[in-house]
């Protein structure tokens, strides 16, 4: 077999040119700290290295969403928590003007700083995020979700919506609530039933907010409407809808217990004959009506009599302690939200170390071994480089020469 003279110089240059590359490889593998650089490294490995990289981006996005969430809810927890501040201001003042010793001057100064406190309330409803977008507008973010209509009654704007992101591939979380379920659905009254003085009372008589006394009993009267009426200051009758006398004639004293249908009420004072109190199923309304009513009868005043005030001061007071529990119910969900997210994060943070440290047995170079094998093929290509140089002298002219 013959080997010309340029095979033995190409073979030579081959086996430099591919020790070379070798080395590039390794430097590449060194200079990125991954042992694959390519699919053709390690076809399987590269699989799962592009699975396990998608896993992670996806839960960092998860994250990403989580933290959106939480800084959402933390501005709606504390937005309601200056909501809960102003209603306590509101009672306080409500208490205040209760007192006997109040006149009608007092009360409207009162009156004057719970409608700033009001108004305030209605600033808060109307509360944005770092995006500019309404709180507790629902789905129409972009609309003020709270304004005064013509009569001046705050009106809502908004939907009934809940906007939710994925904080998992199978969990989703609200990060807002709706207008109309935060600062509405309160029911007036004691939250069954509702006592509502005649706009002609004359008489100074003032009703109680009343209970239940017996649920299967007043659900059977189908929430009324019932009529307590005063024949005179010391007789009363019940009427129901349809002008039938449930109870009564019956004589009264103030502050007894009046009894019928499962419920009871009491009515301090002396109502005139003809005085009359509607007794009707609790009602929805928003927190913003039951606020005003009592705020407008204090603007009105008391005239001949305080008990138009103190009938809407009382039926106030019960109102605002149901709109209290309310938004702390309200609260509650948010803070329920909250430590859901706060847990999904841990668990998120737990996934990406795993994942992450899963990819780099994978993914990542052994530096010992590279290192180690760097030098070897250092020694390698000079090796094939001095032979090349001693193979290169091999030629027929030296001999002749």
């Amino acid at each position: 077999m013959r080997i010309s003279t340029s095979q033995i110089f190409q073979n030579g240059v081959d086996v430099m040119q591919r020790q070379q590359a070798e080395i590039a490889r390794t430097q590449n593998q060194l200079a990125t700290g991954r042992r694959i650089l390519a699919p053709s490294d390690d076809p399987s490995g590269s699989v799962q290295t592009l699975q396990f990289e998608s896993r992670v981006k996806q839960t960092e996005q998860y994250q990403r969403n989580g933290q959106l969430a939480e800084r959402r809810l933390r501005l709606t927890e504390t937005t309601l928590a200056g909501v809960g501040d102003g209603l306590q201001r509101i009672r306080a003042l409500a208490v205040q003007a209760n007192n006997a010793s109040q006149t009608d001057e007092t009360r409207g100064y009162l009156a004057e700083e719970m409608r700033q406190v009001l108004d305030g309330l209605v600033d808060l409803a109307n509360t944005r995020d770092a995006n500019g977008e309404y709180l507790f507008a629902g789905y129409r973010s972009e609309t003020r979700p709270f304004v005064a209509d013509a009569t001046g009654q705050i009106v809502y704007q908004g939907d009934d919506g809940a906007r939710e992101v994925d904080i998992s591939p199978v969990r989703r979380i609200a990060v807002g609530d709706a207008g109309s379920a935060v600062f509405g659905g309160i029911l007036d009254g004691n939250g069954a039933f509702t006592v509502i003085p005649d706009a002609g009372n004359s008489g100074s008589g003032v009703a109680g907010t009343g209970q239940v006394v017996d649920q299967a009993a007043w659900n059977g009267g189908a929430g009324g409407p019932f009529t307590l009426e005063f024949l005179s200051s010391e007789e009363y009758q019940v009427l129901d809808n349809g002008g039938t006398v449930v109870t009564g004639p019956a004589s009264f004293e103030s502050g007894q217990t009046i009894e019928f249908n499962g419920i009871q009420l009491q009515v301090q004072g002396r109502p005139d004959a003809g005085d009359s109190f509607e007794i009707r199923a609790s009602q929805e309304q928003t927190l913003f009506q039951g606020l005003d009513r009592m705020i407008s009868a204090l603007e009105k005043g008391s005239g001949d009599t305080t008990a138009p005030v103190n009938n809407a001061i009382n039926r106030g007071l019960t109102e605002l302690d149901g709109a209290l529990e309310h938004v702390l119910d309200v609260r509650a969900t948010v803070g329920a939200r909250l430590n859901a997210l706060e847990s999904q994060d841990g668990l998120h943070e737990g996934q990406i170390l795993q994942m992450e440290t899963t990819l780099s047995e994978i993914r990542d170079l052994d530096y010992a071994e590279a290192i180690s094998r760097f030098n070897l093929q250092q020694v390698s290509l000079q090796a094939a480089q001095q032979s090349y140089t001693q193979v290169a002298r091999l030629s027929l002219f030296d001999y002749i020469r």
